[in-house]
């Protein structure tokens, strides 16, 4: 027998009968249950707003995306897609409900679809301010609300307190009252409530993606838009419109919506970090919004957009009636009752 045989056999033998082996097994042991199949699964998400790079949201797209995968040491990694680059809020949120990886900021004027009180948030002249809306939101109806959504349709909200600031009204020409607005071809996002609002401060809307709302202006396809001041600033529309009108119609408070079909397949833990984290991005760019609508307004002041106040009563009060022809009349009483609003 080969004498290298002979001298593995007895250092064999030797490591048995001293106990060593019990310290290889024990290693091998370890080293087995800390190999890759033990790390930690990824998950990509995908956000999407129709916003540009320029406005607070995406700043607050930012702070969320940079503290996710700080708490998931990157097991969950957010790529960020502003302008509306992965495609109109209808169809990701579409794609969210067969369980894509995607999320979208939208409102409850288009989530009304599938639980018709969340159209509540963007009635008109109904919230004053900011105060009320981020207050509604948190109460424990609006929180029903948002429970039903995830049964009725298989979405997620992961926090209802994004807001985006006060609407007003960006037009070729100035207005007072809604007769002036008549025949004025005003872009809406796609919802009842979008659509009732127009038509009874007086003017056409019609329904458009956010991102072609300059070239629909410049080419005369509509002749106006509401939004707030960081969005149509962001979107450079006083170059194409010079006449911005506070009739700050509604306040328009959003939510990240995820599928969850995608969302329940995150560990417990991730799931609670992405609503934390969309909460406090959330709270991040409402203060960013508040701090900037003026100086955007006066921003586009200089730019040569008139920005005007005018008395809203004539609106007002052609507008009461919009949560009663929608069906909204519980829904309504019941924001009223939560803010104690008389």
């Amino acid at each position: 027998m080969p004498k290298y045989t002979l001298n593995f056999e007895r250092k064999y033998f030797y490591a048995l009968k001293s106990g060593a082996y019990k310290k290889i097994i024990i290693g091998s042991l370890i080293t087995l249950f800390t190999l890759p199949s033990f790390a930690a699964k990824t998950y990509e998400f995908n956000l999407s707003t129709a916003l540009s790079p320029d406005d607070p949201v995406y700043a607050g797209f930012k702070e969320f995306k940079k503290n996710v995968e700080k708490r998931t040491d990157k097991n969950v990694r957010v790529r960020l897609f502003p302008s509306g680059q992965l495609g109109a809020d209808g169809e990701l949120i579409q794609q969210a409900q067969v369980g894509s990886n995607v999320g979208v900021l939208t409102d409850g004027g288009r989530l009304a679809q599938f639980v018709p009180e969340l159209a509540i948030l963007n009635a008109p002249f109904l919230l004053s301010d900011y105060d009320q809306a981020s207050k509604f939101v948190a109460t424990p109806v609006f929180k029903e609300w948002e429970s039903q959504l995830q049964d009725k349709s298989g979405l997620v909200s992961l926090s209802f307190n994004w807001y985006q600031g006060s609407r007003m009204m960006m037009t070729k020409k100035p207005f007072t009252q809604p007769a002036d607005l008549k025949g004025v071809r005003v872009r809406i996002p796609d919802s009842a409530i979008a659509i009732e609002t127009i038509n009874c401060m007086g003017a056409s809307p019609t329904p458009m993606a956010w991102s072609e709302v300059y070239s629909a202006i410049q080419t005369g396809v509509v002749d106006a838009a509401e939004a707030h001041p960081t969005a149509l600033y962001g979107s450079k529309l006083n170059e194409v419109a010079k006449d911005l009108t506070k009739t700050n119609h509604y306040h328009l408070m959003t939510s990240i919506i995820v599928g969850s079909k995608w969302f329940d397949q995150l560990p417990a833990e991730y799931q609670k970090i992405l609503q934390e984290e969309s909460y406090n991005a959330g709270a991040f760019t409402s203060q960013k919004i508040i701090e900037q609508s003026n100086a955007v307004l006066e921003k586009m002041a200089k730019s040569g957009v008139k920005v005007t106040e005018i008395d809203l009563t004539p609106f007002i009060t052609a507008c009461a009636n919009v949560p009663a022809k929608l069906g909204l009349e519980q829904a309504q009483n019941s924001l009223k009752t939560a803010l104690d609003i008389k």
